[in-house]
């Protein structure tokens, strides 16, 4: 996982539950949290075979949108992916990571 796969459809499924996770890609998460939300993620829309199919449409209607916003998300998902990769404790760290320009301390949360 260390380069960007060219085709979404390349994504592990982890990059894929974080995209389609419930997190807000502008905040900041700890590693349990980003581990908390693939597996509630995947848990939510059936298993790995279906977040695979889920992640390819709403790729697909991104894109029909005009998905700047998408890509956005998804290079935000394959960094995170990328953080857990290299962390492999599973222990809690400080927040994975890069908080969005601009964005102040008041502006980061984590999942409830």
């Amino acid at each position: 996982m260390s380069r960007i796969p060219q085709h979404p459809e390349q994504d592990p499924y982890p990059v894929s539950a974080l995209y389609m996770s419930q997190l807000d890609h502008e905040s900041l998460y700890s590693n349990t949290e980003l581990r908390g939300a693939i597996a509630q993620t995947v848990s939510e829309v059936g298993g790995p075979d279906a977040l695979g199919r889920r992640y390819a449409e709403a790729l697909r209607q991104a894109a029909a949108r005009g998905g700047e916003m998408s890509e956005v998300r998804r290079r935000w998902a394959l960094r995170m992916a990328e953080d857990l990769v290299h962390d492999r404790t599973g222990e809690t760290h400080p927040p994975a990571g890069r908080p969005a320009a601009g964005l102040g301390a008041a502006s980061l949360r984590g999942v409830s």
